[in-house]
């Protein structure tokens, strides 16, 4: 097996529905008009390295900096995912030897992953390559959408619909 890491800010549309299906694999289900509008979103600065074999894409990493008061300015992975199929052999590992690069090319000191508290394999697989675990959280969310269609006025069913 010979993987290409290709970094860019766009990928082609080719690769959009494989990056959507990678997504899709982990519980967010995204097309190609949906994955080129998030792109089109996304900081001129975040990349996105793709672990390629020929064209079918193995995985992904989307990078980006950090900027808080807080810290000084991170590389961070907003996310990685490999094929189920393709994962423990060794893919997941290149993506982030090739985040460390780019981190180091953009003249930032520390790399930053973040992982869901329930994806414990992914904390192993963080460990495995020397990452330490620096912070504990919790999110917390309102879907800003359904506050807002809560809020609409009732409209009564229209005459003979009940």
């Amino acid at each position: 097996m010979t993987i290409q890491i290709i970094r860019t800010p766009h990928p082609p549309d080719s690769l959009l529905a494989q990056i959507g299906e990678l997504l899709g694999a982990e519980g967010a289900p995204s097309d190609v008009a949906t994955m080129a509008r998030r792109l089109s979103l996304l900081p001129r600065e975040d990349r996105i390295l793709m672990a390629l074999e020929g064209d079918r894409l193995l995985g992904f990493a989307h990078l980006r900096i950090t900027r808080d008061l807080a810290a000084e300015e991170a590389a961070e992975v907003v996310a990685i995912v490999v094929r189920p199929d393709h994962r423990r052999r060794g893919i997941g590992r290149m993506l982030i030897a090739a985040a460390e690069t780019w981190a180091r090319q953009s003249a930032r000191a520390r790399l930053l992953l973040r992982t869901d508290v329930v994806r414990t394999p992914a904390h192993a697989f963080c460990v495995a390559l020397g990452y330490k675990k620096a912070a504990t959280s919790i999110d917390f969310v309102r879907d800003l959408g359904l506050e807002r269609r809560a809020d609409l006025p009732t409209v009564p069913p229209p005459a003979g619909a009940r």
